[in-house]
């Protein structure tokens, strides 16, 4: 039986519209989605490669360079870098070469309104014998994602990654002071301007040695261990000795354990409530909480 001719083009018409359809959900609705992705010019950054990153932040660069699986401070001689940094750093290079690029501005006066401008953060990996350059800009409103461009681009681009938090650091250096276990120590230390005295780990008790005999507690030990242990700085400061007070030797702890031997020294106060600090195993100088200053001398006036 021959289809009528109203019922062919009722037919036409329902196959243009299935079309339509299928046109508007899928290819149309994918070139919508896509018309602000562009190609990432960082797509060839691979984590594992990446031998170098220079970083310019306010006039100021910072170059850290990779040997193995270490990295270094390019004009740092004793610090280390801040391992925390560098493990988010890192993450951060396995992530950026992957993730889509969303134009938001082709205009190069708005750039500065994005903080896409040659005032930006200006980032440089080196891999091999390649470089890539980005600008980081502002964080977006929702503070997940950040702007960024190419420095001789015109273009602003959106980025899913929190780049300022990572690359803007102010200080890569290690603030770590000590990290030892509390339970491995075995003999303290405690030297004053007037009075200097040693507790020691006596069959797993702890008991004071010098200058004399006495008896001290388990927990108060452990109370100046746990103030100890994980040590870190407040700041890193200039690092010269000129007012830190270091060279009176107001406060020196020295912690002996079965794999360590860690002293410091604690100097002077600044109005900031900071108080100087070094280690005897480096020349480092570190600022320290004032409060912490004060509680661990009281902790060790408890002790006797």
């Amino acid at each position: 039986m021959f289809m009528s001719k109203k019922n062919l083009v009722l037919g036409g018409i329902l196959i243009v519209l299935v079309a339509f359809a299928w046109i508007w959900s899928g290819p149309l609705k994918d070139l919508k989605q896509n018309k602000s992705q562009e190609k990432n010019f960082l797509a060839k950054i691979v984590q594992e490669k990446v031998d170098k990153v220079i970083i310019e932040k306010g006039g100021q660069k910072t170059e850290l360079d990779k040997s193995g699986d270490n990295w270094t401070i390019k004009g740092v001689k004793n610090f280390s870098i801040n391992k925390t940094a560098i493990g988010a750093m890192n993450t951060v290079l396995g992530e950026i070469g992957n993730l889509s690029l969303e134009t938001v501005s082709t205009n190069a006066d708005k750039k500065s309104s994005f903080g896409t401008d040659d005032k930006g953060l200006k980032v440089e990996i080196g891999q091999g014998g390649d470089t890539f350059n980005f600008i980081a800009g502002k964080s977006t409103s929702d503070y997940s994602g950040t702007y960024l461009a190419q420095p001789d681009s015109d273009k602003t681009y959106q980025i899913a990654l929190d780049l300022n938090s990572v690359f803007g650091l102010n200080d890569w250096r290690d603030p770590a002071i000590f990290s030892f276990v509390q339970e491995r120590s075995n003999k303290i230390r405690f030297q004053y301007p007037d009075r200097q005295f040693t507790v020691e780990k006596i069959s797993n008790k702890w008991a004071g040695t010098k200058p004399n005999k006495f008896t001290v507690s388990d927990d108060k030990i452990s109370a100046v261990l746990g103030i100890l242990q994980n040590l870190a700085a407040a700041k890193i400061p200039a690092q010269t000795f000129a007012g830190t007070g270091l060279e009176k030797h107001g406060i020196i702890v020295q912690i002996t354990g079965d794999d360590f031997d860690n002293t410091i020294m604690i100097g002077d106060c600044t109005k900031d409530n900071l108080c100087y600090a070094k280690t005897a195993a480096n020349d480092n100088i570190y600022l320290i909480n004032k409060a912490t200053r004060d509680a661990l001398n009281k902790k060790t006036t408890d002790l006797k």
